[in-house]
């Protein structure tokens, strides 16, 4: 007997899966939502009975952590082990019901093709007919061994040539540094699979240099003018101010106009030598009033073109740019660009120091040359060592740029279906070449040369065992249709009967459906066509049932059924129930896999129904961690009882034992007391009314209507809804999950509940 799985790991979403608490009985009943893993359990325990690893490394857990291994405990503890893809031994005596056997010996896809009919003539004819079939078929299977094992061997390679031909994985070359290639490779499979996302990425730039022109500068400032009397400002202001006449300067000013040689035009009086006249003409002089306007603005322009600010803006921008550069080095060697924003600053504040102060002097005296060739060498000198400290900067910057348009430029040729080609290839030469791989392709080659001998020794001794295959596939045949007989299948199989078409016997049979025979294949009214699917599984778990049975060593055997019912067999729920209670009587052991807890409630009470102390387990594959499955106990019960039910039980185990969550008991208050008013009035109370609008309809309805016979319980079921309405949030909205729960209140109102329930009375 199974007593327990202790462990599977890796294998489906069985990843890591602990079943060491969880004893087996005679009995073991194991709930699980479909896709959970039921079909994963039947397949280890198939693969322990057999011997098929193929069963289990074909199912290895898609993201694995841990690799394939399964523990199980059978009789007296002994422990057999699945680990580096073997078992430590074979269990025979497993007999496995699942969607395995029904594709191996029955059909697949509604297609029954020559491996389905030998696999059943095999499955048939049970333990009475190995020891004949044996004799017969010694050099067969010595051959057919050997091809197993080529198959087995080519079956363990294929997990290791995923993407190529074994012929191409076996001749493929060692490569020495194929880490390396295949390390550069997928980085630019990165990134050319990246490239929408990549190409958003910004590009660094250089950052845009301040302009000065020294030479301007300089002309400005050694700029003068002939004829100018250096103290027209002066004389004319003064006479201005003595005139004290509003508009008096415009008017000399446009006085300018009329002043035709050396007189007035205004007294004629000769104005020649007169200091005021000059004084007027250098005042009113266009030129110096440009020099004067240009020279007024050479002192802001000067602080402007000197701001310390603009080295800030500089160093923000180069460190900018770096920033975007950096964005780059997954993908491109870059270098941060350096800028000595100390050494520009204080060039900067040297120059700024030079050019105001020969800009004040200018200011002071327009007319008068300031600077000499050795100041304007120096602001030269300085400008010049301020952009050399910018330009580098910004040099450093293009390489970056340059560096990165050249891979986004690279990168738009990329093709990522060859570069995956290339991986591919280079990873199957690290596996083609790996020790364990080696050995493999070495056993492969002493199983193909064993097949080749085995071909030449085949003999045959058919004539017993077809006499044996008649008789027991007659019994067969027999067995089967009483089972569809009881299951109420509408059809029957017929000339069931063996052949050695093909090298090797088989079976065949037909169907009898509605007085007409149909053939299994070949015909348009086929096996695949005049049966539903519900028909098609029912024919194979009768197939099943049969061959178990009449098995005479029943008694030694474990029986494991994955699915005996689905959506389609629902009409045969009450006879399976009544197959699996013949196979638990007469098995060592039944274990039944099933996604329907009722189906699964209702086999264990029709186990107990002989016989109420029947050992039964009732596990289940439970969600767990990372959405894999774990064993778990099953309350069946639990599960499948009613929302009423559920709520009585909550408040009848928190008062008796004060188990429960408080809110969750809080709001189970009112459902369990609209529950028992549907139960007591059914079809009288409306199903769309809220709690407080039954009570309602309680108080309003008149007799004889039988609702009236509640009307005692109306304060009591409406102070029992004031305080349980509290934690809905149909009475309470936006304020029921903050009102706090009281445990000796809610106790008390636990026990009222309960006492209407079940007095009928407040």
């Amino acid at each position: 007997m199974l007593e327990r799985i202790e462990q599977i790991q890796g294998i489906g979403l069985l990843h890591d899966a602990n079943g060491k608490p969880f004893k087996f009985q005679k009995a073991t009943l194991i709930y699980a939502d479909n896709g959970r893993g039921k079909t994963t359990l039947a397949s280890v325990m198939r693969s322990l009975a057999t011997g098929d690893t193929s069963a289990i490394s074909s199912r290895a857990t898609v993201d694995a952590k841990l690799a394939p291994k399964a523990i199980l405990q059978l009789g007296s503890g002994h422990r057999v082990t699945f680990q580096n893809g073997a078992w430590s031994q074979l269990r025979p005596e497993l007999l496995i019901f699942d969607s395995d056997f029904i594709e191996r010996n029955v059909h697949s896809g509604g297609v029954v093709n020559t491996d389905h009919r030998k696999s059943l003539l095999e499955f048939a004819l049970g333990e009475s007919a190995v020891a004949a079939r044996n004799q017969e078929e010694i050099a067969t299977n010595d051959a057919k061994t050997a091809g197993d094992k080529v198959r087995q061997l080519t079956a363990q390679l294929s997990g290791y040539h995923q993407g190529s031909t074994l012929d191409v994985f076996e001749k493929l070359p060692e490569i020495p540094d194929a880490d390396a290639q295949i390390a550069a490779l997928q980085t630019r499979v990165t990134a050319a699979a990246g490239i929408a996302f990549i190409a958003k990425r910004p590009v660094p730039a250089p950052v845009l240099m301040p302009s000065l022109d020294v030479d301007a500068l300089f002309s400005l400032l050694g700029k003068t003018m002939e004829d100018i009397q250096e103290d027209a400002e002066r004389i004319v202001r003064a006479h201005v101010t003595a005139l004290a006449t509003p508009g008096v300067e415009n008017w000399l000013s446009q006085g300018q106009s009329f002043v035709h040689g050396e007189t007035c035009p205004y007294c004629g009086q000769v104005t020649t030598g007169l200091d005021l006249v000059r004084a007027y003409r250098t005042h009113f002089n266009a030129a110096y009033a440009d020099l004067k306007d240009k020279v007024s603005r050479l002192h802001p322009g000067v602080l402007t073109k000197t701001d310390p600010v603009i080295i800030e803006n500089f160093a923000k921008g180069i460190s900018d740019a770096n920033e975007k550069a950096v964005g780059w080095e997954d993908h491109v060697s870059v270098k941060a660009a350096i800028f000595d924003e100390a050494a520009a600053t204080k060039i900067i504040q040297d120059l700024r120091e030079l050019l105001v102060g020969l800009a004040l002097e200018k200011q002071a005296s327009p007319t008068v040359a300031v600077g000499n060739n050795q100041n304007k060498s120096t602001a030269g000198r300085l400008w010049q060592n301020l952009t050399e400290l910018m330009q580098r900067a910004n040099q450093e910057i293009l390489a970056a740029k340059t560096a990165i348009e050249a891979f986004r430029t690279k990168l738009s040729t990329e093709k990522v279906d060859d570069l995956q080609r290339q991986i591919l290839r280079l990873q199957l030469s690290k596996q083609r070449h790996t020790q364990v791989v080696r050995d493999i392709f070495g056993k492969l080659v002493t199983a193909r040369n064993e097949v080749v001998q085995a071909e030449r020794q085949k003999k045959t001794a058919r004539d017993k065992l077809n006499t044996l295959m008649s008789t027991t596939l007659s019994q067969f045949e027999k067995s089967i249709n009483a089972l569809l007989l009881k299951f109420g299948a509408a059809f029957s199989i017929e000339k069931m009967a063996a052949n050695f078409r093909g090298g090797s016997p088989r079976s065949e049979y037909g169907l009898a459906l509605r007085g007409k025979s149909i053939q299994i294949d070949g015909a348009a009214l086929s096996f695949a066509t005049a049966l539903s699917e519900g028909d098609k599984r029912t024919l194979a778990f009768a197939f099943f049932v049969a061959s178990t049975l009449a098995n005479p060593k029943l008694g030694q055997r474990i029986v494991v059924i994955d699915d005996p019912m689905c959506s389609l067999d629902l009409n045969r729920k009450q006879h399976t129930q009544t197959v699996l209670r013949q196979i638990f009587n007469g098995a060592e052991q039944l274990i039944v896999l099933a996604h329907d807890p009722f189906f699964l409630r209702d086999v264990r009470d029709s186990l107990m129904v002989k016989n109420a102390s029947s050992p039964i387990s009732v596990l289940q594959l439970r969600i767990a961690q990372g959405g894999y499955s774990d064993f778990d106990n099953f309350d069946v019960d639990k599960e499948c009882e009613s929302p009423y039910f559920r709520h009585h039980r909550m408040l009848a185990d928190f008062i008796n034992n004060g188990s429960g969550e408080l809110r969750h008991i809080a709001k189970a208050i009112r459902p369990a007391l609209e529950g028992y008013l549907h139960r007591r009035f059914p079809g009288l109370v409306p199903r769309d009314m809220m709690f407080g609008q039954v009570i309602a309809f309680i108080k309003d309805t008149k007799p004889p209507e039988p609702i009236c016979h509640a009307k005692c319980l109306v304060d009591e079921l409406q102070e029992i809804n004031d305080y349980a309405g509290q934690f809905h949030h149909d009475t309470n909205p936006g304020n029921a999950d903050t009102v706090v729960v009281v445990s000796t209140e809610l106790q008390t109102f636990a026990v009222r509940a309960l006492n209407v329930i079940h007095k009928g009375t407040p």
